[in-house]
């Protein structure tokens, strides 16, 4: 075989490799076109008797002993609140910083820039950034039955030193090889920013907005294959709300019958700290339909880090940096919500929430980084 001929075949043997794993975790994307969100019977909440605005730390803060253990922490860390319904978090688990597969040979995968969380049965998704590119992002499996069983004690920090094993290419000991069977991991994709992953019960499956453009008014609304953590299917539409279209939402929850809702922060003159547009919509037959359900004046604080529903007690959490907002999910969807409905909670710190996921008792997950954890809440 000449020289030529066999460049020729290698080079249509690589093409067909990059096509294969771009269509890999590429999603079959239907278009549903412009629509019109319904407003008529939106109602606002003027919640004047919420606590201020809490606004963002130009630094936040990394947990306690984070630096001073170089990442292996031992001591549960607490988040109390400060004002408003009691909670108390505590560590449950010190995810990994770092990651590697395929031992020395492998690529360095950055696992601290975690964006959302979903508890679902006994498993935890959790989406991180990519590292390299803040559009790409990957999703992690982690089973909780198994992670409870190895992280007792003083072991708290064997998620971390795993992370560090892998890495470095080391050898794992059996119970890091044990471990190390509770974690799944999915292909990089283009996410977005990527904080919007949530669970759909209609479809049993995990969903998220791919906001990658944050001055696109193209909405972008992704289901995800739950064995490989691909994308599915993604839908595009525009969103017009008053004859403006809507640029990208980035927060997303699902009740049980598939409904979806996301919220926008839109500022004015008169109110410069923003007030929380609450939206409800579905997909039913290739047509997707959005309604405004509630403004709420006043907003917990600078970013609107996630909402969630905690099918437990029945509310709907808005959440920001150090501070949550609730309230009833049945009076926000029938539209008698009132400022007494609210529930507020400040808490004592300055570090980023990133995400709130609630289990089958009501017990709330909080994924904050600096470093990388989760705490779960003491009551619901």
């Amino acid at each position: 075989m000449k020289k030529k001929e066999i460049i020729l075949i290698l080079t249509i043997i690589a093409t067909l490799m990059f096509l294969s794993l771009i269509s890999s975790v590429s999603a079959a994307s239907s278009n549903l076109g412009n629509i019109d969100v319904e407003s008529n019977s939106a109602i606002v909440v003027n919640n004047d008797n919420a606590p201020e605005f809490i606004k963002a730390p130009d630094n936040y803060a990394q947990s306690e002993k984070y630096s001073k253990t170089k990442g292996f922490e031992k001591t549960k860390n607490i988040i109390n609140t400060k004002k408003g319904k009691n909670y108390k978090f505590i560590t449950k688990y010190f995810l990994p910083v770092s990651w590697k597969n395929g031992g020395k040979n492998g690529k360095t995968e950055y696992w601290y820039n975690c964006q959302s969380i979903v508890i679902k049965g006994k498993y935890m998704y959790i989406l991180t950034s990519a590292g390299y590119d803040s559009n790409k992002g990957f999703i992690i499996q982690y089973n909780t039955q198994i992670l409870d069983k190895y992280l007792k004690g003083k072991k708290l920090t064997n998620l971390r030193i795993l992370g560090y094993q892998m890495r470095e290419g080391k050898n794992l000991t059996g119970e890091g090889k044990r471990l190390k069977k509770a974690i799944k991991t999915g292909p990089i994709f283009n996410t977005g920013h990527g904080q919007s992953l949530s669970y759909n019960h209609e479809t049993k499956s995990l969903w998220m907005w791919r906001d990658d453009n944050y001055n696109s008014n193209i909405q972008k609304l992704i289901e995800i294959n739950m064995k490989t953590f691909k994308p599915k299917k993604m839908y595009k539409f525009r969103v017009k709300y008053k004859n403006n279209l809507l640029k990208a939402f980035h927060n997303l929850a699902f009740d049980k019958n598939g409904n979806f809702y996301t919220d926008k922060t839109m500022k004015s003159k008169s109110n410069p700290n923003g007030a929380s547009y609450i939206f409800i919509g579905k997909i039913i037959n290739n047509k997707v339909q959005m309604k405004l359900l509630t403004i709420i004046k006043k907003r917990p604080g600078t970013y609107s880090q996630s909402i969630s529903i905690n099918f437990k007690n029945n509310r709907f959490y808005l959440v920001s940096d150090g501070v949550f907002y609730s309230m009833p999910l049945h009076k926000l969807v029938a539209g008698t919500l009132s400022k007494n409905d609210f529930y507020y909670t400040i808490f004592s710190t300055k570090r980023e929430f990133e995400g709130l996921s609630f289990d089958s008792k009501g017990r709330a997950y909080l994924l904050v980084l600096r470093g990388t954890e989760i705490l779960i809440s003491n009551n619901i």
